[in-house]
């Protein structure tokens, strides 16, 4: 999960256009509230606007926002809200009446693009644990195959349990438990398991919004594990080539020896570049690999820190 710059709002949900659709959904919904009138979901049509799951193709490249799997050219996607449309589990689990945020249904601060793995609660996934040390390990436990629940759905845990449930409260006294790439830096929350059994990810420093955020997303489960896992290996390979030909680089004997190695170190740290830009398939997990390759870089130019 990579942080994201929320793009203008579509016409089509614009609030300075009282007659499009987002405008006028809005005004809907709030008379039948107030008439006492329950909300369906066929009342919600205005975020399935075409130029709004566009627009937000466009703002997360293409990519689930929370997994960061390219999904527009593969599969179908949702446009998921971010705060639930029809209703809190963890509220109701808590015996707390919430009709869930109808009233920002609408709201183009509201919405995020999603693979369906990530937004649909699913019964059977198998969850890839982050403390597997080697790939014999990861083969031991997919053996017993065990199975979890993932998904988003209706789940918006607070870190306190405090939630607005009715328009016109302020958003700001929430403390929301599932990171939204717009709204703040996953990468303050999340980190990366990256040179043992499996490509997973994990809570930074203790973090209750990436625990919960990788817990309820199924951010380990299998077979999203599995594509990581590709990616991260062509990148162990990236890495090998760079600390090889630096090492060379080092103890190198003539100027022409120094520009061949040289120049090899840079094709591979270029590719390992490119997999960080914003567009690429998991490029969090691309910056924090090119971190850790950047500090065994330095520490090689360092005094004695040759290989």
């Amino acid at each position: 999960m990579i942080r994201v710059e929320r793009t203008p709002c579509p016409r089509p949900l614009d609030p300075a256009f009282p007659d499009e659709a987002g405008p006028r959904e809005l005004r809907k919904l709030t008379d039948k509230v107030a008439r006492g009138e329950t909300l369906s979901g066929d009342d919600f049509q205005a975020y399935r606007n075409a130029k709004v799951r566009e627009a937000l193709r466009e703002m997360f490249h293409g990519k689930c926002a929370y997994c960061e799997s390219k999904i527009a050219g593969s599969q179908d996607t949702d446009v998921e809200h971010y705060r639930p449309k029809k209703g809190v589990t963890e509220a109701d689990d808590l015996g707390i009446a919430h009709p869930g945020y109808w009233w920002l249904a609408m709201v183009w601060e509201n919405l995020v693009l999603s693979c369906q793995h990530c937004n649909q609660t699913r019964s059977s996934l198998v969850i890839i644990p982050d403390d597997l040390e080697t790939e014999e390990d990861l083969r031991e436990f997919l053996m017993r195959q065990p199975q979890s629940r993932a998904g988003k759905l209706n789940a918006f845990p607070t870190e306190d349990n405090v939630w607005v449930t009715a328009p016109g409260n302020s958003l700001g006294q929430e403390r929301p438990l599932i990171l939204n790439p717009a709204d703040v830096d996953p990468e303050a929350h999340l980190d990366w398991v990256l040179f043992k059994g499996a490509a997973t990810v994990r809570a930074r420093d203790a973090s209750l919004a990436g625990e919960a955020t990788r817990r309820i997303l199924g951010l380990n489960r299998r077979w999203l594990e599995e594509d990581r896992r590709v990616h991260l290996l062509e990148m162990r390979e990236d890495r090998n080539d760079i600390i090889e030909a630096i090492n060379n680089w080092l103890t190198a004997d003539d100027a022409a020896d120094r520009d061949r190695w040289s120049a090899w170190a840079d094709r591979a740290i270029a590719r390992l570049v490119r997999r960080t830009e914003p567009d690429k398939p998991f490029a969090g997990m691309a910056r924090a690999f090119l971190a850790q390759v950047q500090a065994e870089v330095d520490a090689m130019a360092q005094p004695g820190g040759g290989g």
